[in-house]
């Protein structure tokens, strides 16, 4: 609340009088310095109005209160906090909101000073009963558009929280709503027409309370945006089968082999600078609700289907394992590249020298190293799997094949 109002002199009312009765000129030079702010300079025309309005209301207040002795009403203040709220939806970061109120309070300082130059008598009542006042006023009113500000961030928080809970139940549950899907995506401010990949992250977080849980996450999620070139507000989080998930936009038209590239890139960065994130699963770019719920799939079997194990990179790519998941969703074809290894578990040696062979990349020199064993014997057990199975280990369709059979023997189910 605004306290101390000072009784000004009769000269000084005179003027005050003057200057709200037309406070154009002041209004424009508070407007000027605001739009240079950063987080103004870029606003679209309607929310230029909207500034420019509350300058106004603003300015009047002031004008108000030193003619009458009254703070502002109840009413004017609700009126007031309403600008508050809406910059939040405006995207106008609550520095610069603040920052403006400093800087318009001194466009004002500089009027007042103005007066003083041409009348010497109102110095004194400037310097001594003005600016205590200018500061007071300006800094119980940033307060209250702080606070106000504060308050509807922390709703629209929640209500996104509650938007993200209904769209994650329709892209799982629910898929062919696609009137609740476009509903509930353009509610966050986001074109449900547009394509997306999904990301599944392990992540390491510590025992925390939910709120400290969230915050966290909401944490990850910012700096997953700026790896990922996102904007913060366009990337969908949420927790699914005890991973992360980031649904990250698209360019309209990219293909989905660029994409693909693009996002491994960008990953690939983004584990190597959050020390929290263990290992990253991108799934296929794809759109609608379904399409969502595709993607995240494919990022949760890229993670699923490929070993930790291997030391290979923190981030496991759907479109490498695109075969082997071919073959092992194809019943027909998954139960005969079972049967091949089937052969040889009389012989688990050979099993394993056959597993040894594709580690190292085919090179029997480097195999038999690995195994401990003579290369002769290494040539005896690669002859005895060829007989067993009738194939001809230089032969490249029997490498793909064998190779994806061992990919399943190690995949989950």
């Amino acid at each position: 609340m605004i306290v101390s109002i000072p009784t000004i002199s009769a000269s000084l009312r005179e003027r005050t009088a003057l200057l709200a009765a037309n406070p154009t000129a002041v209004n424009e030079r508070m407007y000027e310095t605001l739009m240079s702010l950063e987080g103004y300079e870029n606003l679209m025309p309607s929310v230029r109005q909207d500034i420019a309005a509350s300058i106004d209301l603003t300015a009047g207040l002031w004008f108000q209160s030193l003619l009458t002795g009254r703070p502002p009403s109840a009413d004017d203040m609700d009126r007031f906090r309403e600008f508050g709220r809406r910059r939040v939806h405006q995207r106008v970061p609550l520095q610069s909101v603040l920052r403006a109120f400093r800087l318009g309070s001194r466009e004002i300082w500089r009027t007042y000073i103005a007066l003083g130059e041409d009348d010497g008598s109102l110095v004194d009542e400037l310097l001594f009963v003005i600016s205590p006042y200018l500061f007071d006023f300006f800094d119980v009113m940033a307060q209250s558009i702080a606070q106000s500000y504060l308050e509807e961030q922390y709703q629209q928080a929640r209500w996104r929280e509650a938007l993200r809970h209904q769209l994650y139940n329709i892209v799982f549950y629910t898929p062919d709503d696609h009137d609740g899907f476009r509903e509930t995506v353009e509610a966050l401010g986001l074109d449900s027409t547009a394509p997306r990949v999904a990301l599944a992250i392990d992540i390491e977080l510590p025992e925390h309370t939910s709120y400290e849980r969230e915050r966290e996450l909401d944490r990850i999620a910012l700096a997953s945006a700026r790896h990922l070139a996102a904007a913060p507000g366009d990337l969908v989080r949420a927790w699914h089968r005890g991973r992360l998930i980031l649904w990250a936009p698209c360019l309209r038209g990219d293909s989905i082999n660029r994409i693909d590239r693009l996002t491994a890139e960008r990953a690939g960065a983004l584990a190597a600078a959050v020390p929290e994130l263990h290992r990253i699963g991108v799934g296929l770019m794809n759109e609608g609700a379904s399409g969502w719920a595709a993607t995240v799939d494919e990022a949760i079997r890229a993670l699923d289907f490929t070993p930790k194990s291997q030391g290979q990179s923190q981030v496991a790519m759907y479109s490498s394992i695109l075969i082997e998941e071919s073959a092992r969703l194809a019943s027909n074809a998954r139960r005969y590249l079972v049967s091949l290894l089937e052969q040889l578990a009389n012989e688990p040696e050979l099993v394993a020298t056959l597993q040894t062979y594709f580690e190292q990349g085919q090179r029997r020199g480097q195999s038999a190293a690995a195994l401990g064993i003579h290369p002769n014997t290494l040539n005896y057990r690669m002859e005895r799997i060829e007989a067993l199975l009738g194939a001809s280990l230089d032969d490249v369709g029997w490498i793909e094949k064998l190779d994806i059979a061992l990919k399943l023997r190690r995949a989950p189910t």
